[in-house]
């Protein structure tokens, strides 16, 4: 088991004063191999995109964070052996290094919200690709792939990234959103309303996903944009946890207002509860900063993805105006 635990101060922009804050965030990280497989083939990463080498499945007690913003993301490999491993490592290790030379790299001050989601889809896309000339240029890696949520905390928002079915969830109020659609085979059929969500989740190809880095198909990225409230958790993890610990368990553990690491290793138990068929990963922040707006009783999600507004309105307007048209 590896864990990581501390605290990141990350300076944000205020453009109506002018001036910067420092944003608050404990965070911990953990990741296991579980009960029943050798290998460990998940990996979390935790990167503040200036140029320093991203935490990999290794502990960090703090993170001095800077304009550019903080990335946490987890992944799932496959491929079996050292295949998913090198995968999943691969994958995380391109996001963070593109990421650093398209966004974190902005003169200070001139990073516009558009250019941090333009930088993050077509970095998804970069990781995808390394992990498949990898597969090329090994044969005994061909087939190798990964699952990926990716989040980027700046200016006071979540923009999240996802490929497969690892997952992002968000804590809010005491109530558990899930942030993520999973891209898996049964997700599709419960969209058609041709299963429902109790049958997808003991269907037998439940975990068949439709999307993963190292995929020679096109790649569908899908991004959404989270404003953040002060007290948010967020929970990033792969299938490993939640497909052994149900929702409402992640949001009684998730609710209990404990130390984030304390969170992960409950969660953790909970999944070798119940037999942690898969390894188990997990990030969490916690969000307390108070710079950051308090939640209002029954306020909805300010949770945007790319067909929610009409074309040409606002943030998802600009966006597909940048990519030609499309968000994804």
């Amino acid at each position: 088991m590896m864990n990581g635990k501390g605290h990141s101060y990350l300076p944000e922009p205020t453009a109506r004063q002018g001036r910067h804050f420092l944003m608050l965030i404990d965070f911990a990280a953990i990741t296991h191999p579980g009960k029943v497989r050798r290998n460990n083939e998940d990996a979390y990463l935790l990167s503040v995109l200036d140029g320093e080498e991203p935490i990999i499945n290794a502990p960090a007690s703090s993170l001095k964070v800077g304009e550019p913003g903080l990335l946490v993301a987890v992944a799932d490999g496959m491929g079996g052996a050292a295949a998913g491993e090198v995968a999943s490592r691969e994958g995380l290790a391109a996001v963070a290094l593109y990421l650093f030379g398209h966004w974190g790299r902005l003169a200070p001050g001139k990073g516009r919200e558009a250019d941090l989601i333009k930088a993050l889809e077509a970095a998804v896309r970069e990781a995808s690709d390394a992990v498949l000339r990898y597969s090329d240029d090994d044969r005994t890696a061909r087939g190798m792939g990964s699952t990926l949520t990716a989040a980027v905390i700046w200016n006071g928002h979540a923009y999240v990234a996802q490929i497969g079915d690892s997952r992002a969830y968000l804590l809010r109020q005491g109530a558990l959103h899930q942030l993520t659609e999973d891209q898996t085979l049964v997700n599709d059929l419960v969209a058609q309303g041709s299963l429902t969500r109790e049958q997808a989740r003991t269907h037998p190809q439940r975990n068949m996903i439709t999307q993963a880095l190292g995929s020679p198909q096109p790649l569908k990225v899908a991004l959404s944009r989270l404003a953040l409230r002060r007290g948010d958790r967020l929970l990033c993890c792969s299938d490993g946890l939640h497909g052994e610990v149900g929702d409402g368990h992640i949001q009684d553990v998730l609710k209990q207002n404990l130390s984030p690491r304390r969170s992960l290793e409950l969660l953790l138990d909970e999944a070798i509860v119940r037999g942690a068929r898969d390894n188990v990963t997990g990030v969490v922040l916690v969000l307390n900063d108070p710079a950051l707006p308090l939640p209002t009783p029954g306020e909805p999600l300010d949770l945007l993805h790319p067909d929610s507004r009409g074309p040409g309105r606002g943030f998802w307007g600009r966006l597909r105006g940048l990519f030609g048209g499309t968000a994804s």
